[in-house]
């Protein structure tokens, strides 16, 4: 999806670094466009000005002064729904990535990315989809760091059914669960089926995720 000539509301970025939050927002106004901010150093005014009603985006890094944990993620979530929500942070750190978007944000950025990686990541969010970072497809959670991705491939090929690997591969594909379905000639309820299932096997926490492990497994 193109992104907009021009952002539309308010960008929230907090982070308790000041000079990287003005580098932030000079590399977003001029890149995608954006009016204006609002600036948080600690949590508790993250919360403050998401009660101005022009906030559609928040920006946050992790373990800022009055962080608690990924608790903090679910709680913007309820206070304003209609935000989307990106963790911008400097660990890439599994836990710290799963347990961010098991909390509800829409998308989690290493700092380590360069600058167009970090604008291409911020508008596969604003387009409406779920970014979760390449590194969770090197390994599912349930298998040893010092397992190979050879053994990762054969194992979860043995684990899956025939049936479990076509709906593996469509969503991969980035077909719906209604055109899943009609490829592999079954009921849309069964391919809901198979997709818990699939989630269970990958340790996948969402769709997006299961699909970023499925291409790097089924290629």
């Amino acid at each position: 999806m193109r992104a907009k000539s021009e952002f539309q509301g308010t960008v929230l970025v907090a982070d308790d670094h000041q000079v990287f939050r003005m580098g932030l927002m000079q590399l977003l106004r001029r890149s995608l466009k954006v009016k204006r901010f609002l600036e948080a150093e600690r949590f508790a005014q993250v919360v403050e000005h998401l009660q101005d009603g022009d906030v559609t985006l928040t920006i946050l890094d992790l373990g800022m002064p009055d962080w608690s944990g990924p608790e903090e993620i679910t709680r913007i979530r309820r206070l304003r729904p209609d935000v989307q929500v990106v963790v911008l942070s400097g660990s890439d750190s599994r836990k710290d990535i799963l347990e961010s978007l098991s909390a509800g944000a829409h998308g989690y950025i290493v700092k380590t990315q360069n600058i167009d990686q970090l604008v291409d990541r911020l508008r596969y969010v604003l387009s409406g989809e779920i970014y979760v970072p390449a590194i969770l497809a090197e390994l599912p959670p349930e298998f040893s760091e010092g397992t190979t991705s050879q053994h990762v491939t054969q194992v979860v090929q043995k684990t899956l059914s025939s049936r479990q690997r076509q709906v593996l591969k469509g969503l991969v594909e980035g077909k719906s669960n209604k055109e899943i379905a009609r490829s592999i000639n079954v009921a849309e309820g069964t391919v809901k089926i198979h997709l818990a299932a699939l989630f269970k096997v990958l340790g996948a926490i969402n769709r997006a995720h299961a699909a970023a492990l499925g291409k790097q497994l089924i290629g």
